[in-house]
């Protein structure tokens, strides 16, 4: 039995990813894969409450696995899971992701870099047969604008100007150099880039994607937006975490996690019909969102322009792996 840490185990990734462990044929050993004892850690006590909400929407309240309260920005605290617990697996899903005021940007930067930091380390001073695979979940605002040869951004896509970047963007690109040192030193490490995740969050988590449901629900179903973006499940996230630290092969590289690139006219679209609505027909212009975006926050997420990105290459390094249909994903969201 593998024994896996699961920092940011309350969170959108972490929880579809502990859902993923707890609910996967693996636990009981089927397909030649392994099982798992899961270590969920949290920053508080007041946070599971979240990972329980998933937990019972997916008949899996009654669940066993061990929990942890930890605060990763301080390195005693990793330093003492890794030796309390010698996992054979890190999946480091924790990461700040919101600011409130603008001078609280680089706290998030320092937050989430030090966490980061200091879990890579840790597992480095364990004695080389003893120290975990590190599957790390940054983003795709860590990397670059530059297209591939199909018109997409791609894992050569790198950021090479941290000029005019979020504080969001700075912290996964920093973070993520984070793991890269470790690699560097000899620590097995994996990079998945996600695009926009989509996945089911408590009511009172403050979800982007909750409100984006609830305005659809009172009658926004009227409206599209300019512009579009790359979309991609959290349980797609989840299963790609695990496949990849299963499979060695796919070690020492990154992997973009994108379903599917949409317009936001069809994105919107999608929720309207997952909630029984009409889809949009009227334009919103852009200059109004600016405006409206300060009282209806839930839109931020997919109004800033993006780029088209390609989420193929794991598809080719883990061959088993395959993407959900966002429809699907969108039409189970909105049944809630």
């Amino acid at each position: 039995m593998k024994r896996v840490l699961i920092s940011g185990a309350t969170g959108l990734v972490g929880s579809h990813l502990m859902s993923e462990l707890l609910g996967s044929p693996a636990e009981s050993g089927s397909d030649n894969r392994p099982t798992y004892r899961p270590v969920a850690l949290a920053r508080s006590a007041g946070s599971w409450q979240k990972l329980d909400w998933l937990l019972a929407r997916r008949g899996l309240e009654g669940a066993a696995f061990d929990r942890q309260t930890a605060e990763l920005e301080y390195f005693d605290d990793c330093r003492r899971l890794m030796r309390e617990w010698q996992p054979d697996v890190v999946f480091h899903c924790a990461a700040r992701v919101s600011v409130g005021a603008a001078r609280d940007g680089e706290e998030l930067v320092r937050d989430n870099v030090a966490m980061t930091h200091n879990l890579v380390t840790a597992a480095l001073e364990l004695p080389d047969e003893a120290r975990p695979t590190f599957v790390h979940v940054s983003s795709i605002a860590a990397l670059g604008t530059g297209l591939g040869p199909n018109g997409c951004v791609d894992e050569g896509s790198v950021m090479e100007n941290l000029a005019g970047a979020s504080a969001y963007a700075r912290s996964k690109f920093l973070a993520e150099n984070e793991v890269w040192r470790a690699a560097a030193h000899g620590l097995r490490v994996a990079v998945v880039n996600p695009a926009v995740v989509l996945g089911a969050m408590s009511p009172d988590s403050g979800y982007w994607l909750n409100g984006l449901f609830a305005a659809m629900r009172r009658g926004a179903n009227r409206f599209w937006i300019e512009g579009e973006a790359a979309f991609v499940s959290a349980d797609d996230v989840a299963r790609a975490l695990l496949r990849l630290a299963e499979q060695p092969e796919a070690w020492g590289k990154r992997y973009i996690l994108s379903a599917e690139n949409l317009s936001y006219r069809r994105f919107l679209g999608r929720i309207a019909r997952a909630v029984g609505r009409a889809e949009p027909t009227l334009r919103f212009p852009r200059w109004l969102v600016r405006m409206v975006l300060p009282f209806a926050p839930s839109l931020a997420a997919v109004t800033a322009p993006h780029p088209r990105y390609d989420g193929s290459a794991i598809l080719r390094a883990v061959p088993s792996f395959r993407y959900t249909d966002l429809a699907d994903t969108l039409n189970e969201l909105g049944q809630a």
